[in-house]
């Protein structure tokens, strides 16, 4: 094969790896033989100059005729992108998330600073570590960073209520802060947050162990990774605190229809795509 690059969403340009192609399908849960045909047809539809997006695509595609459920795997970056416009309910994704991973959540607090009052997107505590202020940054586009500057309204507020607990001991006393991002991190956000002591959580973020690998390992994934539910069941699905496809499986569907106002025979579909995909 002739030198294929390839142009990243930031414009840089980089050699055609298919081992990352491979790499990502078989994470959504490919097999070797089916992460190989992915590869094989993104072979034979790349050129020189392709973006990422476009090679996403095809991937895409093919894995959505091979396999339902692993394609909708593979979109998991879009799907929490879909999570809406604004960011409520990232946070409350992101509260879900760390109580499956033992931490005790407190969603969208109002805490008096010293100076000013703060909103709070997550208060969390896990015992050993006390309680940590969380701050979460949503992107609902591809291709954006999450930059310096809120790296350093989220230090910000953590400085001036740890100031307040100095003069107020009955208030939380935050022994951590951490910024969490649906997107990567740039290069001056990591580098401040690594001088001041700031826990960073974002995509592929610490390497390993980003919002990812979290979301991967226990089986987390949002709503919005079904394709059969719409935009009004997406919004009384969210009005009920309901944001993980696991919580759709195990429920019965009475209770569900209760808990949303959506009716058991449309509920039906959409709980048979979650067992799709969960098993």
């Amino acid at each position: 094969m002739a030198k294929i690059e390839v142009i990243k969403r930031s414009g840089m340009r980089e050699p055609f790896k298919a081992e990352k192609v491979r790499e990502a399908v078989m994470r959504a849960g490919a097999s070797e033989k089916l992460a190989e045909k992915v590869v094989e047809k993104v072979k034979r539809n790349i050129y020189d100059g392709i973006t990422t997006n476009e090679i996403y695509n095809i991937a895409f595609k093919f894995l959505d005729k091979e396999r339902y459920s692993i394609a909708s795997l593979y979109d998991l970056k879009r799907a929490i992108m879909r999570l809406g416009p604004a960011g409520y309910s990232f946070e409350t994704y992101i509260g879900e998330i760390l109580r499956e991973h033992n931490h005790r959540v407190m969603v969208r607090q109002i805490l008096r600073g010293m100076c000013v009052e703060h909103e709070i997107d997550i208060i969390s505590y896990n015992g050993s570590n006390g309680y940590t202020l969380i701050e979460c940054k949503y992107h609902n586009k591809e291709g954006i960073y999450t930059g310096l500057k809120p790296v350093l309204y989220t230090y910000a507020r953590y400085l001036d209520l740890c100031e307040r607990w100095e003069s107020d001991r009955d208030c939380i006393r935050f022994g951590s802060v951490m910024l969490v991002t649906n997107t990567k991190f740039s290069s001056k956000a990591i580098q401040y947050a690594k001088c001041r002591g700031i826990e960073l959580l974002g995509w592929r973020y610490p390497k390993d162990n980003g919002i990812n690998s979290l979301i991967e390992s226990k089986g987390l994934y949002p709503l919005t990774i079904l394709r059969k539910i719409d935009p009004v069941s997406k919004r009384k699905f969210a009005d009920a605190n309901i944001m993980l496809i696991k919580d759709l499986v195990y429920m019965k569907l009475e209770e569900l229809s209760m808990k949303t106002n959506i009716p058991e025979n449309k509920l039906r579909d959409i709980v048979d795509e979650a067992k799709n995909i969960i098993y």
